[in-house]
């Protein structure tokens, strides 16, 4: 699931570089918000001032299943998290700085986020410590550490996907 900004593009997604994966659906936040031609700022305004989040969380419990895993980018990983939250436990849920997820309960779901440490937004020590099962904290990166695939922040939060995938 893409953040606001429709990145990262599918060949530039994580998922392009998980091993064994038979199926990816590549989703559109804007796009499952209702309004595809919004992006940015207008799209965060739209998703959480205008009611576009929860008309992505619908659409998305009308897509996912419990054998899905969910891998979400910024606000993207927030609608995924309203999702498992109230509609459908995956087998995996994977947010990648949502920072959003600040105001989010505990999920069903089996769950492992990621944050850049210099992100000005992240959730709060005891929020990463008591909610999801497993928050990874990168140095020396902000929130959008993962529009750099060739980072080694990315290879790290690639391979830890992977390896929770693997044991799921």
């Amino acid at each position: 699931m893409t953040d606001i900004f429709s990145a990262p593009a599918p060949v530039e997604c994580i998922s392009a570089r998980l091993p064994d994966l038979t199926q990816v659906e590549h989703l559109s936040l804007p796009e499952l918000s209702g309004a595809p031609d919004l992006n940015g700022p207008a799209l965060h305004q739209h998703l959480f001032q205008q009611g576009g989040l929860e008309t992505a969380v619908r659409a998305l419990s009308e897509r996912l299943s419990s054998d899905w895993f969910g891998l979400g980018y910024s606000a993207g990983g927030t609608a995924l998290w309203q999702t498992a939250c109230r509609y459908v436990r995956l087998r995996g849920l994977y947010c990648i700085s949502s920072t959003r997820l600040r105001d989010e309960r505990e999920i069903p779901t089996p769950s492992l986020v990621f944050f850049g440490e210099e992100d000005p937004n992240i959730p709060s020590a005891s929020w990463r410590s008591t909610i999801p099962d497993t928050c990874i904290m990168l140095p020396n990166v902000g929130h959008s550490y993962y529009q750099d695939r060739h980072s080694e922040q990315c290879h790290i939060t690639l391979r830890q996907i992977a390896d929770d995938m693997s044991n799921r």
